[in-house]
């Protein structure tokens, strides 16, 4: 079974389609963007496609509005952005999903900011679902909190505007976590991870808890940008003893409790207090130099390293000769969804057999 990711409000009910069907998902047009709290829902590849097949105008692309007081990378930013998804060869369902919301915020110099999210749910789609449909919504809430306390510093530096972004996005996770919780049936441990990117000015602000992957490719390399959250890491597996949580090696494979092979995610309630809903956060100073930006569950990253994946998304971006006629939409558009499709389907082939989903921001426009 596969499905696909939409930004407009639907009920989550994914039709169902044959194996053999690949999944992709272009972008919202710029003219026809949601407000916060509007969320996502899952729908069938035919009607995305006849969606697509339908546009006559308007840009998937972002485009920084011009008042906007930074670098002048940033005044004359745009990017593009494509997502596909597949379901794992041992699921019925799709437990993965994805976020996206260009202009979701303007902060408080009048700059937009730009959400991008995947989120990898475990033991069922409940709490992935939540977290697609509110988690912008959340944000665009604490992040207001966050730019009226801001304003109130004596002292109005980019260090005091860090803190307000991190504490507005640990404020959001912990939100996000209670949500979850709320919508996982009772007895059961069902949970989520979560990686969320948020571009403003020239910078890029990226959350993750648990093992979602955000990488940058700049000039041709590839930078992780967030670290999974699993037992392998020794801090994680120090924590997870300290908090008193048991250690099980099923298949060479570490869990906690013996359930959960990530140390981070959203809306357990039977792994607390090992399992954390904490998110580590990273700021990364933008450069003429960066290309693109992946986002994508575990479900690609168990089988495909960093700099593979870059090199693979680089090529569908650089390639030319992509038959862009079979969609309607941007050039740059139809190739970051021909990039995150190919990678999709290079790690199904690869012999992944989780849920995988791909996001793919260009972060400069090629000729």
């Amino acid at each position: 079974m596969l499905c696909c990711f939409s930004t407009r409000a639907r009920p989550a009910q994914p039709a169902p389609l044959s194996r053999d069907r690949s999944v992709v998902m272009a972008s919202n047009s710029a003219n026809n963007l949601l407000v916060a709290g509007e969320g996502g829902a899952d729908r069938a590849l035919g009607s995305q496609e006849r969606r697509l097949r339908r546009r006559r105008g308007g840009s998937a692309q972002v485009a920084e509005q011009s008042e906007a007081p930074d670098t002048k990378l940033a005044a004359r930013w745009r990017g593009a952005y494509g997502a596909a998804g597949m379901v794992g060869s041992y699921r019925k369902i799709m437990e993965d999903k994805v976020s996206l919301h260009p202009s979701f915020f303007t902060w408080v110099d009048g700059s937009r900011m730009h959400f991008f999210a995947v989120f990898d749910g475990h033991g069922g789609p409940e709490v992935s679902a939540l977290c697609r449909d509110h988690m912008h919504a959340i944000l665009a809430d604490e992040l207001a909190r966050a730019a009226a306390a801001y304003q109130k510093e004596h002292q109005q530096d980019e260090e005091a505007e860090h803190r307000a972004w991190k504490a507005a996005l640990t404020r959001s996770f912990v939100r996000a976590d209670e949500l979850g919780a709320s919508g996982v049936p009772r007895g059961t441990i069902g949970g989520s991870t979560a990686v969320v990117a948020l571009l403003v000015r020239s910078r890029i602000i990226v959350a993750n808890c648990g093992d979602s992957r955000a990488v940058l490719c700049r000039a041709g390399r590839a930078i992780p940008l967030s670290g999974d959250h699993r037992l392998d890491r020794p801090e994680e597996m120090a924590r997870v003893t300290a908090a008193g949580g048991v250690v099980f090696n099923y298949g060479g494979v570490l869990r906690v409790q013996g359930i959960l092979a990530k140390t981070r995610a959203l809306g357990h309630t039977l792994l607390k207090p090992e399992v954390i809903c904490e998110p580590e956060i990273t700021i990364t100073a933008r450069s003429e130099d960066d290309d693109f930006m992946i986002l994508a569950s575990d479900g690609l990253w168990d089988v495909m390293s960093n700099t593979v994946a870059c090199s693979e998304t680089w090529k569908c971006l650089e390639d030319k000769s992509t038959n862009v006629g079979t969609m309607v939409g941007r050039e740059e558009e139809v190739r970051c969804i021909c990039a995150a499709f190919h990678l999709t389907d290079l790690a199904f082939r690869m012999h992944s057999r989780d849920d995988i989903c791909v996001v793919v921001i260009v972060l400069k426009m090629r000729g």
